[in-house]
Order: C-alpha cells, then structure tokens, then sequence
C-alpha cells in the first residue's frame, strides 16, 4: 500500500473515532444534565447532589477498573519470558508436575550416559561376548529396558557397571583429543605429547654422549707396569680382569666434545654433523625424522594419535642405529693424552676421524640434511636441557685432574690458617617432625612459617612476575597496599566446602534456606575437634540434588569436601548433618595433627564402623592439591570479578605440566581449582588458600614389608592463605607454593597458615 493512501486512512480513522466519542460522550452527558435541570427548575436541589455524587462515583469506579485492567495486561505481557522455568509443584498440576519429574529424570539418566568416562573396565567381559548375543530375563547379562542386548559386566561386576554402554561402540563415540592420549589406551594412557616431543634433542644428545668410550680415572698397577715398559707375562691373569673390571671409568672428554650438541646449535645442524660423523646409520633416517620433528614442534596445531606414534616410531630406529665407529686415529688420539699439551689435546680431540666422516659419506644423505638446506633455515631456540660442556684440564688427564684437585683443597685448607675470615652464623636449626598437637608453635614472622624462594636454589625465575601473562585486573580495581596482613587471620581446625553448583551466593551463605550450610552454621551440632571454617564452593553436586521439590530442600543431597583430610562426604543431606558432624568431621586430621600415614586396613576398619551408624559414605579426594578462590560478588565486587580471571591463569599454567584438572574430572593426582564463599578480608582481593599434599604421588601407593600396596592418607601438609594476588603471579605460585610449599612474597601476600610437617602455626 502506497504511503500516502496510508496516511489517508489513518485520518480518516482518528476522525471517524474522534466524532463518535465526542456524540458518545453528548449522550452519555445529556441524561444528568437534563435530570439536573429539571430538579432546578422544581428546586429540588438535595437531588441535584445525589445525582451529581452517584455519576461521580461511576466515573471513578470505571477510572479505577480500567487502570487495573492495564496494569495486569502489561504484566503478564512483561511476564512471558520468565527468568525462571514454571515446572515446580506451584506453577503446575499434579499430572504434569509428574510428567516433567518422569522427564527430567529421563534427560538426567542419558546425560549421565552421554558423559565420555573410560570404559577400559568394560572392555574384558564385552569383547568376551559376541556381538550380536541376546539375553533373556533371566539370563545373566540381561539389563531391562534395553531390547534384551547384552549390556555392561556379568555378575557382581555387573552391579557396579552402568547399564545401557557398550565399550566397543560408546554413544559418545570415540574421543581423541589432539596433543593428548586418551585414558582408555593401553600403553599410553594420558600422556601428553608435547612434553615429550621437547624431550626428544636431549634424548639424542644424552644417546650420542654415552656411544663415547670410558677411559679409567686412575689406572690399577697392571696398567702402570705396561706403561712403564714392563710386559713381563703374569702368572693370575684372573687377577688382572678383575681389577680392570673395578677400575672407576669416565667417558673419554675429547670424544664428549665432538659429540655433544652446544647450547647455540639447532637440532637440523646437529643431526648433520652427527651424520657426517656416521653416528646416524642409515643417514636418511635423520632427514625423515627432522620432517617429523619440525612438524610436530613447530606446528601450530597438536599432534593426533596416529601422527605422534609414527615420529616415535621413527625416533626409535634412529637410536638403534646411532653408533661410533672407531680407527687408529681415536686411538692413538686416547693413548697419548697425558704426554701433550693443551693445544696438542686440543687438536688431537679435533682431527678425531670416525668411520663415514669423509666426504664422501654425505653423499648419501637426505635433501634435509644438505648444508646448502640446513643452513638456509630460521635459527630455532637452543634446548635448555642440553647436556652441559664437560671439563676437562690442560692435559686431558683424568689423573692429572684429580691431583691438581687435590692439591687446590690442601693449599686452600693451608690459606685459610693465615687469613682472618668472619664467622658464619649458624645454619638454622631444624624442627623436628611434631607428634602431638601441643607440639605445634606460632611462627614469629612469615618467613618463618614456610620457607621462601631464593634466587640461590631456586632460580632468579623467582624474583620476576610472569612475562606472559596478558590479563588484567580492571582500571578501578584497587586493594589495601599498607595494612600487615601476616597473623590477623583466626585459626581453624577443619575446613568443610559443601557443594552447590554455583559460583556466586546469598550474603551469608547461613541464611540459605533450607541448605546444609544452614544446618551446619544453625543446628546446634558443633564440631569436638576444633573451630570449624564452613564455605559454600562451586563443586559440582549430584544429579539427585535437582530432583527434589522446593520445599523438600531438607532431603537434598550433596557433596562436601573436608580439609585438611582431603575426604570427600557424599550424598549429605541437612538431616544427617549431625552425622556428618560426628563421624566424620571429629574423626579427621585438623591443621595441628601431626602427619601421620594410615594403613588401608585402619582406613576400612573406620569406614564399616561409620558405616554401621550412618548412611554417609567418604572417599578420598582425588587432586594432590586444591587451590580455593574467593568469589562472593555479593560481598564485594573485587572478589568477583579477580576470581574467573585467576582461574584462567592457574588453569594456563598447570594445563602443560599435566596437572589441570576440571570440576568433573575425577582422575588422581592433578590440583582441583574451586571457587568459594566469603573467608574475610575483602580489601585485600584476591585471597587465595592453598591446600596441598607433601606428596603428589600419593594416589600410587608404596609397596608395604608385607606385601601389601598401602596409600598415604595423611591429608593436607601445608595450608597457606595468600592475598593481593595478581594473574601475573600466578604462575609462580603454581611453580613454587603449589608444587613446592615455598612462598614467593611473603611479606607482602602471606596471610596465614599451617605446616604440619614442621608444626608450625600462624595463630
């Protein structure tokens, strides 16, 4: 339609409109205005003011209804996209609030399915049946609802294996992520393929090195005699084999030298000049493996499965091809290095000549080893890792060495009576391991409660920021600079993390209705073992926690965590709190029980004794470490906004060490990241707690006297409550606090803490 016949019909439309209301507004008008003035002229006037109060009371009445009318229009329209689902009991009939529970519980069982896990387990019995076996009901192996298909274990093995997988044909398929081996492999499970790919130049090297021929250090007194000229047969030949198999050997330092890589030369070049001294055999087995190498290392996406176990597999031919073959030249080059001089040593080591070093022996080497190729190429970053130089004397004696070393300490030991030199302090005393908690002391300082970084043995990596880091706090994000932060911290015993799925909540998570930090903080039931320090994390809860009504949060499960333990607590509900409580808090380790290490048997025996008085069941913790991140936006925006930001850096920094684990990531071993509530102290964002193990291996066990595989369940060593972290230090705090239970700023980011290894205590 035109714009002007538009316009037309639009005025034509408020005219006709206006027109009727103003005849209908008239006559609406004219029968009071007529009754009003027949009572004037009759002066009835009482009349005229009931006539005129009752139109009134109409005209507010219909004001009044038609007001209210636009206001529930407007919000119910406003209502339409809810922010909520209306599925619960109060937005819905019985019949379909039955029906969503059957289909929630539905969608929960298949992605409870769906979710990728390793099925290695299932993988014995499947492959035993055939795959097109049927089972009846009463058949072993049978799982209902599955069109009578075999499906999971049989027997007591099938109890504890989820219905409806089949391990040969998952449904979610076969996953293989790029750069990392998948945990149901056989022989390489969960590792990581860059790591070893940076490997691969020192292995070559340390292969290399150690073809170089040993030498003694101090030759037995057969060899001096035949140095000395006297080649007189001996009777006990025996004799002399045994002291030439005693004799202390090293690996000759002028063959070291040619075979070494140093610290400026790529990996091309040193594949060739390994190649033009024959080391590599055949030569074109190093060219295919440069290709492969370069690819992987230098490629901007990650290897697949496939593509790392043919470099591997190239890799290994080469090492059983690499050897040194010797002449007359090495040896006479070996036999007369006592008698010559530095320069002579030095230009004997260097006119070395092995077999395949002429010329003539790079003629068959692969395009990628020409030096018309190789050296046409980028310069590449020189290894880190690659063997040192090693040293040597004037002569290249090894028994000169040890003399002249010899000689050095005793000139020294003589100097030192004739110069004055100040008296060292003490070396610190070391505190022995405590065996009560009345052995546990307060630490004077920060620095004296865990130890702190030192360029020294540690680096100067400790005295800089990370270089890489590219997040930022926001402009306006500004923390207290001037206040002491060590020893202002209230101690605690035992710290509970109860899991809601969530990363932000209610002021004081106490007054969340009906939720288990509301029973813990309200019940009554007060921890026999100490104060008790009560945060709601982000952990992820159990499928039943959805499940139940709004009004039935007393039955709702969940998670806890227990620290310093490291015990996780499942299914707890606000009614077995005083359980939880009983069995399980005041039987765990707190931050003043000294370490001590349990056997499986007692962890058992205590386990079926709780479990005869409640239906909680525990198990431990998996990660070797938990790093707790405040990020209560509802206290104070900081906290908020520092927390995501921090995660993103610790995750960068532990991803390629292979200890980044998820939320769901049950794998042992690893540092879980969790976000938590208010622990105080808000204008000194970001705090950060650390709770780690003294051994990150602890999930692997030791082999007992008696035979038996026993597990280290002594629970957290270390508790170090850090704050005013920056990204840029988190990637220290991962290299020495997590890993090493050192502190990098201690006086300015420590809080407090406790060690019970040492005994010592920040309150």
């Amino acid at each position: 339609m035109p714009p002007s016949l538009t316009r037309l019909l639009n005025l034509f439309h408020y005219s006709v409109f206006i027109v009727l209301s103003v005849a209908l507004a008239c006559l609406i008008v004219l029968t009071p205005a007529d009754a009003i003035y027949q009572c004037y002229i009759t002066q009835r006037l009482t009349n005229i003011f009931i006539i005129t109060g009752a139109y009134v009371v109409t005209f507010l009445l219909a004001v009044l209804i038609y007001a209210t009318r636009i206001y529930t229009n407007r919000s119910v329209l406003a209502g339409i996209p809810k922010a909520w689902i209306p599925i619960e009991k109060d937005d819905v009939g019985k019949s379909v609030r039955r029906l969503v529970k059957e289909g929630l519980g539905r969608s929960a069982l298949i992605a409870f399915q769906a979710r990728p896990r390793d099925v290695s387990s299932l993988a014995a019995p499947a492959a035993a049946a055939s795959p097109g076996t049927r089972y009846t009901e009463d058949e072993e192996g049978y799982t209902p609802g599955m069109k009578g298909e075999w499906h999971g274990q049989a027997g007591d093995e099938r109890d504890n294996a989820i219905p409806g997988i089949d391990p040969g044909n998952p449904p979610w398929g076969h996953v293989e992520h790029p750069g990392w081996s998948s945990p149901c492999c056989v022989d390489l499970p969960n590792l990581p393929y860059r790591t070893v790919i940076h490997e691969l130049p020192n292995l070559i090297e340390a292969k290399a090195v150690s073809l170089a021929p040993r030498r003694p250090v101090l030759p037995g007194q057969f060899a001096r005699r035949r140095q000395q000229g006297d080649y007189r047969p001996y009777a006990d030949e025996r004799e002399e084999e045994e002291e030439e198999e005693e004799e202390e050997t090293i690996p000759d330092t002028r063959v070291v030298e040619i075979l070494r890589r140093p610290g400026s030369m790529t990996l091309r070049e040193y594949m060739f000049h390994l190649s033009s001294l024959g080391v590599v055999d055949p030569p074109e087995i190093a060219g295919e493996f440069l290709a492969l190498y370069e690819h992987a290392r230098f490629s901007d996406r990650e290897l697949y499965q496939a593509e790392f176990r043919q470099l591997m597999h190239v890799f290994a031919e080469m090492l059983r091809g690499m050897r040194l073959f010797e002449d007359s030249h090495l040896r006479r080059g070996r036999e007369s290095g006592p008698s010559q001089s530095p320069v002579d040593a030095h230009s004997s080591s260097s006119s070395v000549i092995v077999k395949g070093s002429t010329p003539a022996s790079g003629a068959g080497l692969s395009g990628a080893l020409r030096p018309g190729n190789w050296a046409r190429e980028p310069p590449r970053t020189p290894s880190l890792q690659s063997l040192r130089p090693v040293r040597s004397n004037g002569s290249r004696s090894s028994a000169g060495s040890v003399i002249r070393r010899k000689m050095q300490s005793l000139l020294r030991r003589g100097a030192s009576f004739f110069t004055p030199s100040p008296t060292p302090p003490p070396p610190p005393k070391k505190r022995s391991q405590p065996t009560s908690p009345e052995d546990f002391q307060k630490a004077s300082s920060a620095e004296s409660l865990f130890a702190k970084t030192s360029p020294t043995t540690d680096g100067d990596e400790c005295l800089h920021d990370c270089a890489t880091c590219s997040t930022r706090y926001p402009a306006r994000f500004d923390v207290d600079q001037e206040d002491t932060l060590y020893g202002n911290v209230d101690g605690w015993a035992t710290h509970l993390l109860v899991a809601t799925g969530k990363a932000d909540w209610v002021r004081d998570v106490a007054d969340e209705e009906g939720s288990v930090m509301e029973a813990v903080a309200r019940g009554g039931v007060v921890a026999g073992n100490g104060k008790m320090k009560l945060s709601a994390s982000n952990m992820p809860v159990p499928d039943e926690y959805h499940q139940h009504e709004k009004g039935q949060r007393q039955h709702q499960p969940t998670t806890v965590m227990l620290l310093p333990g490291f015990t996780l607590i499942d299914h707890v509900t606000p009614a077995l709190v005083p359980d939880l409580i009983r069995d399980f808090v005041d039987q765990a380790p707190t931050t003043t029980t000294p370490l001590l290490r349990w056997s499986l048997s007692d962890t058992a025996a205590a386990a079926a004794a709780a479990a005869s008085r409640t239906p909680l069941r525990s198990r431990p913790c998996p990660h070797a470490a938990v790093i707790l991140l405040c990020s209560q936006g509802t206290r104070d925006a900081r906290c908020g906004q520092s927390a995501p930001l921090l995660r993103r850096e610790f995750e960068r920094h532990l991803r390629p060490l292979g200890l980044h684990r998820d939320l769901d990531d049950d794998r042992p071993g690893g540092v879980g990241i969790y976000f938590i509530s208010h622990v105080g102290g808000h204008k000194y964002a970001a705090n950060v707690i650390v709770y780690r193990r003294r051994d990150f291996g602890w999930h692997r066990g030791q082999r007992a006297a008696g035979g038996t595989d026993e597990a280290d369940d002594e629970g957290a060593a270390q508790g170090i409550w850090l704050a005013r972290v920056r990204p840029e230090d988190c990637e220290n705090i991962v290299r020495y606090t997590v890993l090493q239970g050192k502190v990098v700023k201690p006086g300015q980011q420590l809080r407090g803490g406790f060690d019970r290894e040492t005994g010592l205590i920040s309150w």
